[in-house]
């Protein structure tokens, strides 16, 4: 069983990721086709500057339905075209590099109570690794220890 795996063997990549300019409704229409729960946001330069994912899509709506004090969400679509990814993204990123051993991304992720670390070269991001990727290491890991 191989214990010294690093970030860059598990990481999901491409990234797909989304400006900090992105309207919610842009970032949620790329959550839903790809099937994921959140992304790096980034600048005009690539960098990450943040991480969006559905959890800030609900609480968001769920303050705009309490103002509106309405069961419908109607006012969801004038709202999501005039609001921006990063006026309710999460900016304090913890992010991992390449070399990150898995052991110490699990830690991360743990006492953060986070659900993705995006993993970086310098302020780019080249991979993510998310609560899935980790448990389909530890499937092939389980197999693995099968077969031996």
């Amino acid at each position: 069983m191989k214990i010294d795996t690093k970030a860059k063997e598990i990481m999901a990549t491409p990234v797909i990721a989304v400006r900090n300019d992105t309207n919610l409704h842009n970032a949620e229409e790329l959550l839903k086709k790809n099937k994921i729960s959140g992304l790096p946001v980034l600048n005009e330069q690539d960098e990450i500057v943040g991480i969006i994912s559905e959890k800030h899509l609900l609480s968001i709506y769920d303050i705009r339905a309490e103002e509106q004090d309405i069961t419908d969400l109607s006012f969801r679509l004038p709202y999501e075209y005039k609001t921006w990814v990063e006026e309710i993204m999460t900016k304090e990123i913890i992010a991992v590099t390449e070399d990150t051993c898995v052991e110490e991304v699990c830690r991360l992720m743990v006492e953060n109570h986070i659900h993705r670390v995006p993993v970086l070269r310098g302020k780019k991001v080249v991979g993510v690794i998310s609560s899935l990727s980790l448990v389909g290491y530890l499937l092939r890991l389980i197999e693995k220890q099968k077969e031996e």
